[in-house]
């Protein structure tokens, strides 16, 4: 009997611990991960914009997928913005997540938002915990029924800005060049002028060309090895005198469109053309093709250069009517000491 009762008793005894065990451990899963959504404020006016916040308390090794909303919460609770969620860690270990949304109503009422599920692996399991329920109350926005009824008032003219109006004066101004300069091409071209006149150099085009060329000379570039430099300037110094000279845009072409615009200007020396394309060519070749020539090519090209330049050099007459009276002075002066040949052999 003895036996039988200290048996009962130690058999009591387990079951008590195992329930006891159970019923903490149950107690700690439980209790391990929490759920909380709260309001900013339960009560907002129509069209305020409140916030709203899911919380979620869990250990590192869990796993915690928070939901992505829709534009609409509820069918009267629109959601403005949802953010992204934060992480924090706890003092105890734990980690805090928080996700924020911005919530907003346009009728008023009392609504009930549901609990927001939130999904949990833990230990290799997936769970489904839920928030706990929300009240949120839309008030509308009470009448002020002392004031009297008054007129709508008119709108206010707000000041016009420099800013604002400069897009209109920039465009005023555009327009008005544009007349301008319409007007300026058909006087010119009533008048037969050249629309537009060309640069003239201070001093005539060989000059220029002719100090140029003295001053390669003087330089002694070949007597340094510098042959691409002194091919580059003689090239140089003909592309300033093609644009002095014919008006040709010399500068920012290749040899091959500077031959061709010259055909075009009515060029007719056909030897002066020759000795320029030949000197083109050669400067390109030593350019972009490292081409080295002979010691008589620097030479021919120099002397080739000079040529062209006095062959096709503009001579101006300045004064016409005082050419003209020169002539006919000669000519008065000549017939007067024929006439006085003439009274000497009569005499």
């Amino acid at each position: 009997m003895i036996i039988h009762k200290l048996t009962y008793n130690k058999t009591l005894r387990i079951t008590l611990i195992v329930f006891a065990f159970l019923f903490m451990a149950f107690n700690g899963i439980a209790q391990e991960i929490k759920t909380k959504a709260v309001l900013e404020k339960n009560q907002a006016l129509i069209g305020d914009q409140v916030k709203m916040s899911i919380s979620v308390i869990k250990p590192k090794n869990a796993l915690v997928f928070l939901p992505e909303f829709e534009p609409k919460l509820t069918d009267t609770i629109e959601i403005i913005e949802q953010f992204k969620p934060d992480t924090s860690i706890l003092e105890d270990g734990n980690m805090l997540i928080e996700k924020s949304i911005i919530i907003t109503a346009f009728d008023s009422g009392s609504y009930i938002i549901a609990p927001i599920p939130v999904f949990v692996k833990n230990n290799d399991k997936l769970d489904t915990l839920y928030t706990n329920a929300l009240t949120f109350i839309v008030n509308s926005i009470p009448l002020d029924t002392t004031n009297t009824i008054k007129d709508i008032k008119l709108p206010y003219s707000a000041p016009v800005t420099f800013r604002e109006a400069l897009p209109y004066i920039l465009g005023g101004l555009g327009i008005l060049f544009i007349i301008l300069l319409i007007v300026y091409i058909i006087i010119k071209l009533k008048r037969k002028e050249p629309i537009f006149k060309r640069f003239k150099p201070l001093e005539p085009a060989h000059i220029i060309a002719f100090r140029d060329l003295e001053k390669l000379k003087n330089d002694k570039l070949l007597q340094n090895d510098k042959i691409k430099d002194y091919y580059t300037r003689i090239t140089d110094i003909l592309r300033h005198y093609l644009w002095n000279r014919y008006a040709i845009r010399s500068m920012e072409r290749t040899s091959d469109e500077i031959l061709q615009s010259l055909k075009e200007s009515e060029f007719s020396d056909e030897k002066s053309f020759a000795i320029l394309k030949d000197i083109l060519v050669t400067s390109d070749l030593v350019k972009f093709a490292k081409f080295k020539p002979q010691v008589d090519e620097h030479e021919k090209c120099f002397n080739g250069a000079f040529k062209f330049v006095d062959n096709t050099k503009l001579i101006i007459i300045e004064n016409a009517e005082e050419t003209e009276s020169s002539l006919k002075s000669e000519q008065v002066n000549k017939s007067e000491v024929v006439n006085t040949e003439i009274k000497e052999k009569i005499d």
